[in-house]
């Protein structure tokens, strides 16, 4: 746990994919009474918010050691630290490399998607990167065929991989509805459901 209990402040915005990301893990890994949750609209440039995080994005943490952490999936494995016996990030041989690979994965939906949505947002139709966009959307389909063939990999204790692949779905659900993805992946759909029943992501839901 750390060390003297001190209360860290988790900056963040409830629409962001990867602040829920790390909001998750922070429950998951059951340290919440460490950590203040700070909403921020990052894009509005809040006053003093490089000084805490040189980036400008959310999420980041605010530690009294004035070493602030930037970066998702730096925050998840920190905060999985303080409770190592949640063990969200197993180290044991294969089953290590296979929670890796749906961190990839759902770390790669993600940013497909965001890119997409940041491009949607400012850029109008005439200038906007269609071939950008298409490979974008390549991405986030061949990472859903490959969950949906790997589903087993998604079973047993909750781990970081399940937290990021989870996080990113309800990213597709929340800015992208009008792409039904459930229809082609009933297997990936089903865990999906399941997960999101969890209090951690019912209670990180931005809607």
């Amino acid at each position: 746990m750390n060390e003297g209990n001190t209360i860290m402040k988790l900056y963040h915005a409830a629409a962001s994919p990867y602040a829920r990301k790390t909001r998750v893990t922070l429950r998951e890994a059951n340290i919440s009474e460490l950590v203040e949750e700070v909403e921020v609209a990052p894009w509005t440039d809040p006053e003093g918010y490089r000084d805490i995080t040189p980036l400008g994005k959310v999420p980041a943490l605010e530690r009294d050691d004035g070493h602030n952490l930037f970066q998702s999936s730096i925050i998840c494995e920190y905060f999985a630290s303080l409770n190592p016996a949640i063990n969200l990030y197993p180290n044991e041989g294969e089953i290590r490399w296979k929670n890796l690979r749906l961190i990839g994965a759902g770390d790669g939906i993600m940013d497909a998607s965001v890119g997409v949505r940041v491009e949607n947002l400012f850029h109008e139709e005439p200038t906007q990167s269609h071939k950008f966009i298409q490979r974008q959307e390549v991405t986030v389909t061949k990472s859903l065929d490959l969950l949906e063939s790997n589903t087993d990999e998604l079973e047993g204790p909750v781990s970081a991989g399940q937290i990021a692949v989870a996080c990113a779905l309800a990213y597709r659900d929340f800015r992208f509805s009008e792409i039904k993805w459930r229809s082609d992946r009933p297997k990936l759909s089903q865990w999906f459901g399941s997960f999101c029943e969890r209090a951690s992501m019912q209670d990180t839901d931005p809607e």
